[in-house]
């Protein structure tokens, strides 16, 4: 049997201290060596993939049919539609560039191909992250956590060509604190159904937002 000491030094937990890291890797090759905004979710939906089956993470998936008060599910709700309300209330302040339409071509992301981006990156990100982050790296502490932060800090690196910086200090600790709130609806709940709904109408409302300003002009 493994002591206390042998457990902390198994792959299985290095790899989960090391999986917080993994969203930067992917984003860094994705979207800054290749140009690519399909490789950076792609990798980074690899890499949760592996970590996940590499560390037998995916029972909890599972959790993602659970936690289906009403309330709690309404409330979550609100809270992701908040983000894109946010976005669109505040877009004239964040300082975005001209010709950002022109960047994201560049990535990829062109006006013929966004509708397909949108349409994968809501319906299978906001479920996959809920599993990875609120799930496998989820934590029961009411108090904020470090991942709470790692999960709001490769948004920044991905929005730091997009937004003027001091906005990206808004960004972080707004994504903080909807990690930690989408940890503690999982932590009331014992499930993950109302983070994913509400995860992915942030999502949504989002790239909704950025399509109808940006994209379609």
């Amino acid at each position: 049997m493994l002591s206390i000491s042998d457990k902390r030094k198994t792959p299985a937990s290095r790899l989960r201290r090391a999986a917080p890291y993994a969203p930067y890797l992917a984003v860094l090759v994705g979207m800054y060596l290749l140009h690519s905004a399909w490789a950076a979710v792609l990798l980074y939906h690899l890499g949760m993939v592996l970590v996940l089956t590499f560390d037998r993470g995916w029972g909890q998936a599972r959790k993602l049919v659970a936690g289906m008060q009403p309330f709690n599910l309404t409330a979550t709700s609100l809270f992701g539609l908040s983000g894109g309300a946010l976005l669109y209330l505040l877009w004239p302040l964040l300082g975005v560039p001209p010709g950002v339409s022109e960047s994201l071509a560049v990535l990829g992301i062109t006006k013929a191909a966004w509708p397909a981006f949108i349409a994968y990156f809501c319906l299978v990100n906001p479920w996959l992250e809920e599993v990875y982050w609120r799930g496998y790296l989820g934590d029961t502490a009411v108090r904020p956590v470090p991942n709470d932060a790692l999960f709001a800090g490769y948004h920044v690196l991905v929005l730091s060509s997009f937004v003027w910086w001091p906005w990206l200090i808004v960004v972080m600790v707004g994504l903080t604190v909807a990690g930690w709130f989408w940890r503690q609806q999982a932590r009331r709940t014992g499930g993950l159904l109302g983070p994913a709904v509400s995860h992915m109408l942030a999502d949504a409302g989002v790239f909704f937002i950025v399509y109808y300003l940006v994209i379609r002009r």
